[in-house]
């Protein structure tokens, strides 16, 4: 079994391999950056995002900076939600992640499978080596 991955292309000229993450459930994920003015700011999910999400239920992850701390999303909707700091009078900038499951698929969690055995392939003859005598079984 193989992780996923993808090539990346590096400013050295190679390509690097960065792996997925995994999850037992089916999810998107966006993020971005907005400037807190008061202690809040209203964010507004990606149209497009939100065309392919379930954003009646989603996460929100909230990272401050420039000192900030202690924030918190509220008033979530499908078209996105306000971020409050404590400090009502706070300023500053923070990022943020929204997950959500994906609409076009009902994933079961921690499904099942079953993995079909690995395939073997056949020995190649040693370079230089004669080749092999023709199969002389009748149908064949």
């Amino acid at each position: 079994m193989r992780a996923k991955s993808a090539a990346v292309p590096h400013p050295d000229g190679t390509h690097r391999r960065l792996y997925c993450v995994e999850s037992p459930d089916s999810w998107f994920e966006d993020f971005g950056e907005a400037p807190l003015e008061c202690g809040e700011a209203t964010v507004t999910l990606d149209p497009d995002f939100a065309a392919v999400a379930e954003t009646a239920k989603y996460h929100v992850f909230l990272t401050g900076y420039d000192g900030q701390s202690d924030l918190s999303a509220c008033d979530r909707t499908p078209s996105g939600f306000r971020e409050r700091a404590k400090n009502a009078t706070a300023g500053g900038c923070f990022s943020w992640r929204v997950v959500a499951k994906r609409k076009d698929i009902a994933a079961a969690q921690f499904e099942t499978v079953a993995v079909p055995p690995p395939l073997v392939m056949p020995s190649l003859p040693e370079p230089g080596a004669p080749p092999a005598p023709p199969d002389r079984r009748p149908g064949i």
